[in-house]
């Protein structure tokens, strides 16, 4: 009877060991797809919003159509940042450096959702044609002060990819007791890496990159080049 009990006890420990590190790694996974998404979206979002302002003839009203593809982009911008904040809110943190990751995260995206907000409104507003009591000059001076808060909050999320990078690693050790694996499967990492390769194309070649395209190139690279095996790897 002790022994089936014993048996029973160390079954159920091992499943449940099994179960939390099914969770580790499919959350793992979820957190750096949703996180490589966004990156991609808001590189897209950059080169849109340049070929919208290339494309504005020189002898037209720049001013308009310059207002018009803020309120444009800012708004897809603030639509996508809105659906990653809620993607990020259904993950299941594993630990608390994860749990701290993912709300630090959410917080930056929020922020960056009402600067958007801001230049969008401002743009609206310029569209508008005067109206009694909008100082206009403070409106286009604010811009300048938008644009740096968010390359704040850019260079912000740029300084979390090491955390992120670190997440991924399984705490699980190999036969020698070292961490020496992702959490996430080859095929996984692949995919994720193709993201990035594919959303950024060749700006991962640029010398001089933005906060945005650093974070892509970054994380590639703690997936790709830092030694680590996939968690489909033989353990040894």
């Amino acid at each position: 009877m002790l022994l089936a009990h014993f048996i029973f006890a160390a079954v159920f420990s091992l499943s449940n060991y099994s179960y939390a590190e099914s969770v580790a790694h499919t959350e793992r996974y979820e957190l750096a797809r949703t996180f490589v998404e966004e990156l991609v979206g808001m590189h897209q979002a950059e080169v849109l919003m340049n070929r919208d302002l290339k494309a504005i003839p020189q002898n037209s009203d720049r001013t308009q159509a310059t207002m018009i593809a803020i309120v444009r982009n800012g708004t897809r911008t603030r639509m996508r940042l809105n659906v990653t904040i809620r993607l990020l809110q259904q993950i299941e943190p594993v630990d608390k450096n994860f749990e701290s990751l993912i709300s630090y995260l959410i917080t930056m995206y929020g922020r960056k959702e009402q600067l958007y907000a801001e230049m969008v409104d401002a743009g609206k507003t310029m569209l508008a044609g005067e109206k009694p009591g909008v100082d206009y000059g403070v409106l286009v001076g604010r811009m300048p002060e938008v644009r740096a808060q968010l390359e704040f909050v850019d260079e912000s999320i740029f300084k979390a990819v090491p955390m992120l990078g670190m997440l991924m690693v399984s705490d699980k050790p190999d036969s020698k007791g070292h961490l020496s694996h992702f959490a996430i499967t080859r095929k996984e990492a692949q995919e994720i890496i193709s993201m990035i390769q594919t959303g950024f194309g060749k700006s991962l070649d640029v010398k001089e990159q933005n906060w945005t395209t650093s974070s892509a190139s970054i994380l590639r690279t703690y997936l790709r080049d830092k030694g680590f095996k996939y968690s489909d790897d033989p353990w040894q």
